[in-house]
């Protein structure tokens, strides 16, 4: 019995393991049992730094690469068996590798070639994927005569003219420039709504992902350090990790000193923060997560913004309608926060007052008690 389009298990990842031996004879676990589950018309982002394990994962779900244990179901059927030509996957690649000596309907049209479709529906479907992805009437013309931008189109029509169950994205828009990057994560939206399958796609551009997905999956070291979506991720990161990877972040490391029903204080080395975060216990460690732009130099700029902190400006950087400030606390740690053009001079050297929402300062518990005393 086929998923529904809002099954989360459409596609079925299971304990996906994969290693590869080192010219020197050491092993990396490029996948560390992964195990994750995808909805049938999903959006979703393997996002990490290089090394992380998520183009090996897209390989080995494309059959380029093999696992060395668990399983990969499509649809309810294994497909760990099925050479890479015959699984209902198509794969788009950073580089498009389009066939320089065939014009774009040829290339387009190379799979239903290949697989003997007569003419006219051939030449049908050629213009209807074309015209997919904006780009009707150019079928005479030669890669070589594209813009990055019309190549990485024609890669997209080719690759949805078999009508997969499945796409791949390999970091397809890593080669453009950023206004045409920009255009073309909005357009890959909205193609993928419009075919309603599922596009899997790999980047490591925070950006993009939080643009694109409707879920992310953070992978680092071949394990998954979290999944959910955009907002989930960057707001609430699980893992330091997700904090620091996601966005730019001020992350503190303090001890819960103090805690009611509605509210913690964190002892951060002598700098005491609030958080309405109430999950971490009393005398536990954690990190604060605190995004620059949830930071103000005046009380009413944030509602509810009821608390501060000292920082010491030691760098200011214009960046068009804001400024980025960087300098220390008053325990030593370096500090950054991002506000609009302000009347309050930004001078290096001078102690400036930092305004937060209570509801903004996230903890991420490290599960561990502090063996200092507590309040």
């Amino acid at each position: 019995m086929s998923a529904s389009p809002l099954s989360p298990e459409y596609i079925k990842i299971r304990h996906a393991h994969r290693q590869f031996i080192t010219p020197e004879g050491g092993i990396i676990n490029a996948l560390d049992d992964i195990s994750l589950s995808i909805a049938q018309s999903e959006f979703i982002t393997l996002l990490g730094p290089s090394g992380c394990g998520k183009t090996t994962l897209l390989k080995i779900v494309a059959g380029f690469e093999e696992l060395d244990s668990g399983d990969i179901l499509l649809d309810g059927q294994s497909i760990i068996q099925q050479p890479a030509h015959k699984r209902p996957v198509n794969t788009v690649f950073q580089s498009y590798a389009l066939f320089p000596h065939m014009t774009v309907g040829d290339n387009v049209g190379y799979g239903l070639d290949i697989a003997k479709v007569n003419k006219i529906e051939r030449n049908q479907r050629v213009a209807e994927a074309l015209n997919m992805v904006g780009l009707s009437g150019i079928e005479q013309r030669l890669p070589s005569q594209l813009s990055g931008g019309q190549q990485q189109r024609v890669a997209l029509a080719r690759a949805i003219i078999n009508r997969p169950k499945l796409l791949l994205l390999d970091e397809p828009l890593s080669a453009l420039d950023k206004n045409l990057r920009l255009q073309m994560q909005l357009e890959l939206k909205n193609l993928q709504s419009e075919l309603g399958i599922c596009f899997i796609f790999v980047t490591h551009d925070q950006e993009e992902a939080l643009t694109m997905s409707d879920r992310i999956v953070v992978l680092n070291g071949g394990k998954i350090e979290q999944v959910g979506s955009p907002d989930e991720i960057y707001h609430t990161p699980k893992t330091e990790f997700v904090a620091k990877f996601i966005g730019e972040s001020n992350i503190l490391s303090g001890i819960v000193i103090n805690k009611s029903e509605t509210e913690i204080e964190v002892d951060c080395n002598g700098l005491t923060l609030h958080s309405f975060d109430t999950k971490p216990e009393l005398g536990e460690e954690v990190k604060l997560l605190l995004r620059p732009e949830h930071l103000s130099l005046t009380p009413n700029d944030h509602e509810g913004a009821r608390a501060q902190l000292t920082m010491k400006l030691n760098q200011t950087v214009f960046i068009g309608t804001d400024y980025q400030l960087h300098g220390e606390l008053q325990n030593g740690q370096s500090f950054s926060a991002l506000t609009r053009k302000t009347n309050t001079p930004l001078v290096n050297g001078s102690e400036l007052t930092l305004y937060y929402q209570v509801n903004a300062l996230h903890t991420i518990p490290s599960k561990k008690k502090s063996t200092k005393g507590h309040i």
